[in-house]
């Protein structure tokens, strides 16, 4: 009876998000790149703060796109500093900009995300309107307890029509308070 009560004392606060988390989330480096300006006539991006990372993004396309795929890598970085692939997957922009504020595991990052941007809900992007996100805050609390102490980065490919148009790369670290 004891180990039932304990179990549920622990594991009730990290069902219902009230556990915080022992380590911080650290940006290294961000950049941002427009590969094809037949798309993007700009694209800007900004770490504002490492530690507890602040970012700032603007862009503007030059013809309305009503699709486009994103091609995201995920690696782990080892000791002498290579690469281990642990995710690779390509899907549908829109769709993805439309099930970001839905409310699902991830909502909790992208609901901040909606207040802080002027990003469309879902295709088209239209031509003419700078499109910002501002000041967005990375907080450790929205992401699962445990993650391992790490080395990553992360790199987002922008494609039309399987030509590259943007390309965004961070690299970071999950960094444990001690």
């Amino acid at each position: 009876m004891f180990f039932r009560i304990l179990v549920f004392v622990i594991l009730l606060p990290l069902q219902i998000g009230l556990a915080k988390n022992n380590y911080d989330i650290v940006i290294k480096s961000l950049s941002c790149k427009v590969v094809s300006l037949k798309y993007v006539n700009g694209l800007e991006c900004q770490l504002l703060r490492k530690r507890n990372p602040v970012v700032s993004a603007r862009f503007s396309v030059n013809q309305t796109i009503d699709h486009f795929d994103m091609y995201i890598i995920f690696d782990l970085l080892k000791k002498d500093n290579t690469p281990m692939n642990i995710a690779s997957l390509k899907m549908d922009g829109c769709n993805y900009l439309g099930s970001m504020y839905q409310n699902n595991v991830v909502g909790r990052l992208f609901k901040r995300l909606k207040s802080v941007s002027n990003l469309p809900a879902g295709c088209p992007v239209l031509k003419g309107i700078q499109y910002e996100i501002r000041n967005y805050t990375f907080n450790s609390d929205e992401f699962p307890p445990g993650a391992p102490q790490s080395k990553w980065q992360m790199r987002v490919k922008m494609l039309k029509r399987s030509e590259l148009a943007a390309d965004i790369s961070l690299e970071g670290a999950v960094v444990y308070n001690t």
